[in-house]
């Protein structure tokens, strides 16, 4: 910076060269635009933050109730897919293609006629292990294929107790629909005369089949 000393109005002044002034200008700039671009550079590291938190959220509950793919909690995790992973790179569009194979699977088991159960529940299965397959790569989780289909808990007394609720939904449907019947049983109870002992019933307590009736 070249100063020279200069007069104006009779006060002093020093001169300064254009280098001095484009570092003053770039000074001002910065103490104005500085806080304000720390508080966009925040912001976004707030909404990437967010969004993985969302992606966390979703790749969880579903590693959670997979064993259980009617529990509404799934069900309400597969439908937020499209929104959560809806970026452009691959991992994400994996993610999205996957999903739409085992929705595509989802929508046709309704419109099999006579299906063989154990071939369709072991197809969904697949499906669902190659959808959090391609989610955990997106969320660098790093499981295989077994560890996905058979590493879940699920007691078996749970699955029965899941099973009777549906059975007792289905009969009450049944029978509300005209479809079922309750079974009702007509019982007769016919007990002893109760006497002391020594002692001969009275007519009055005689049973009535001793009375031919």
């Amino acid at each position: 910076m070249n100063e020279a000393p200069g007069c104006l109005c009779g006060v002093p002044y020093l001169e300064m060269d254009n280098t001095g002034i484009a570092l003053g200008v770039l000074t001002v700039v910065a103490i104005v635009c500085g806080p304000i671009i720390a508080l966009q550079i925040q912001r976004k590291l707030d909404r990437e933050r967010e969004a993985l938190n969302r992606k966390l959220w979703v790749f969880k509950t579903l590693m959670s109730f997979r064993a259980t793919a009617l529990a509404p909690a799934f069900v309400q995790a597969l439908n937020l897919i499209d929104v959560e992973f809806s970026g452009h790179n691959d991992k994400e569009k994996a993610v999205r293609n996957a999903w739409k194979v085992l929705l595509d699977h989802y929508s046709d088991l309704g419109k099999v006629v006579d299906p063989n159960t154990d071939t369709l529940a072991e197809k969904s299965t697949q499906l669902r292990a190659n959808l959090l397959m391609a989610m955990g790569r997106c969320l660098d989780y790093d499981f295989d294929e077994v560890q996905v289909k058979k590493g879940s808990y699920y007691p078996t007394g749970l699955g029965n107790v899941e099973a009777e609720q549906h059975a007792i939904r289905r009969g009450v449907l049944n029978v509300l629909s005209g479809k079922g019947r309750i079974p009702v049983g007509i019982f007769e109870d016919r007990f002893p005369p109760i006497t002391l002992e020594g002692t001969e019933a009275t007519p009055a307590e005689t049973p009535l089949k001793e009375l031919g009736h």
